[in-house]
């Protein structure tokens, strides 16, 4: 048996929360997963509720976690089991080339993680190796300088932090994962179809006063919205979602490949491709000038990033459309 194993990984996608980062840092053996991401996965989701009190838009993209990969294979573990068990099982699983998600696992006890003795959080994260003689794991997750990457950590502190939840009745989730070997496709017509559905909404159909989630790209407008209750001190600079912005800069980034394959298989000219990049360009200054505000408080900044948002919006549904239009007569 290997003393020492580490699994290798890719830059994913999206990388704003863990869930999304495992969904395709481990598709190194079968890249074309991609592609189902540039056919299906696009639409921005926010919540109403910071509208009314809530200190987050808990913003998100539709079906970018690994459990919604249909391209990824899934074993579950019981965390049930002894300590000695769930080890076992988890380095057969690696040995095997799968990668083991775990959820509601306590950070205050593992080291080199997010929260490491700093708050008691149920998170979760990715072991991508181990080492016998050190008794570590290599976890990919977030580390305590909220960089996401892979590192190493005892596994005693995380066994403490999965029986520390279990002494609250909660039960850590244990999976592994693994990119299927089937090739994906791109598909224009599928892209199409998602694309217009994306577009299809607005503040009539989404409107301010109503229930349940946002879709597509009025979720924009609802983050100005998000940023007005910054500014004015309607939610506390300390609560401030640091998250938004990240996933806002990996959105358009996937969205400029996607315009990018849907011109070269249709032998389109490359005119909105490179109108686009100036979106992911200025998706990325939002990105870096939130990001400031939220290291060191910047007021100032936020009415920039406000206005920045409704262009980014207005600018892409104009693109959006033109691209779509086009689409209509060469599909």
């Amino acid at each position: 048996m290997k003393k020492i194993i580490e699994l290798p990984l890719i830059e994913p996608l999206y990388g704003t929360y863990h869930n999304q980062g495992m969904a395709t840092a481990i598709i190194i053996n079968n890249k074309s997963i991609k592609n189902w991401y540039l056919n299906e996965v696009m639409h921005l989701t926010c919540k109403r509720d910071f509208l009314t009190g809530y200190t987050s838009p808990r913003m998100n993209i539709e079906d970018t976690s690994w459990s919604s990969n249909p391209y990824i294979e899934k074993k579950w573990l019981s965390s049930k089991n002894k300590k000695s068990r769930i080890d076992f099982l988890i380095r057969e699983l690696i040995d095997s080339g799968y990668y083991v998600v775990f959820g509601d696992v306590d950070d205050f006890y593992i080291k080199n993680k997010s929260w490491y003795r700093e708050r008691h959080f149920d998170h979760d994260g990715m072991i991508c190796g181990y080492d016998e003689k050190e008794k570590t794991y290599c976890l990919y997750a977030y580390d305590t300088n909220w960089v996401y990457r892979k590192f190493w950590t005892p596994k005693k502190g995380f066994f403490r932090g999965v029986f520390a939840m279990r002494k609250n009745n909660i039960y850590s989730t244990l999976c592994g994962i693994k990119a299927k070997a089937d090739m994906v496709t791109f598909s224009p017509e599928v892209a199409y179809k998602n694309i217009t559905k994306y577009l299809d909404s607005d503040l009539e159909k989404y409107p301010f006063s109503g229930e349940g989630d946002v879709y597509g790209i009025v979720v924009h407008k609802y983050i100005c919205e998000y940023i007005t209750k910054l500014i004015n001190g309607d939610i506390p600079y300390e609560r401030t979602d640091r998250r938004i912005f990240r996933l806002i800069w990996e959105h358009k980034k996937l969205m400029l490949d996607r315009i990018i394959m849907i011109e070269q298989n249709l032998r389109m000219c490359n005119t909105i491709s490179q109108e686009y990049k100036l979106l992911v360009y200025e998706s990325n200054r939002m990105r870096m000038l939130y990001a400031s505000h939220c290291m060191k408080r910047r007021d100032s900044v936020l009415p920039i990033i406000y206005s920045k948002m409704l262009f980014l919006m207005d600018k892409e549904r104009e693109l959006l459309s033109l691209l779509i239009e086009e689409m209509k007569g060469r599909l």
